[in-house]
């Protein structure tokens, strides 16, 4: 047994969406892109429902507000495109994919009624490290924009500094700056850099 992390995930009223396909086909895309760099096979269920684990537990957090960053960097206008996703952290059985880990997350998005983020641990000091934090930090990612959200995404998947970004984007650097400012870049980073540090003590790395 080792201590993994699980997401578990579904699209935010994918159903009453202008164009439900679409959506999907974003998320899809989405989870396509991050592959690669988080090292995960995810797998998708009812259409709109997702589950992944990522390579390096460590960044599952981080991946969680890469997801949902490109599905609603990806909005069409007039519609939000979003995910709620659920975070557990514990131990599975890496041979057949099941475990503490897998029932933290899935039961845990199951009892999500109104935040858009959460983690969920068996670790009682790693919960309440995270658990109110990430609520606020699920609550700052409401409000992205979708230039917001695409400005956070890009910034943070190509590891470019704000001119690098702007250039990608075709903008300014001063209006690729004041997006980061409205998205709260700084503190969403903040919290990224603790989470994956909390979540190192606890895997002892």
């Amino acid at each position: 047994m080792t201590i993994k992390a699980v997401l578990t995930g579904d699209l935010i009223h994918s159903q009453s969406s202008n164009d439900t396909l679409a959506y999907i086909d974003s998320l899809q895309a989405v989870l396509n892109r991050l592959e690669a760099p988080f090292g995960f096979k995810a797998e998708t269920f009812r259409g709109d429902g997702f589950q992944l684990v990522p390579e390096r537990t460590a960044d599952a957090v981080r991946c969680a507000v890469l997801l949902r960053a490109g599905l609603i960097a990806s909005s069409p206008s007039k519609e939000r495109w979003d995910a709620r996703i659920a975070v557990g952290i514990g131990a599975v059985e890496s041979q057949r994919g099941f475990g503490e880990a897998f029932v933290l997350s899935g039961q845990g998005l199951d009892g999500m009624k109104k935040n858009s983020l959460a983690v969920f641990c068996s670790d009682s000091q790693l919960q309440e490290r995270l658990g109110l934090v990430t609520e606020f930090v699920g609550a700052i990612l409401d409000g992205w924009t979708a230039v917001e959200a695409q400005t956070y995404y890009l910034q943070a998947l190509e590891g470019r500094d704000q001119q690098g970004t702007a250039q990608l984007l075709g903008k300014s650097r001063v209006t690729v700056n004041k997006a980061l400012q409205r998205a709260n870049a700084r503190l969403v980073d903040r919290y990224l850099e603790r989470a994956c540090e909390w979540i190192m003590e606890l895997l002892h790395e």
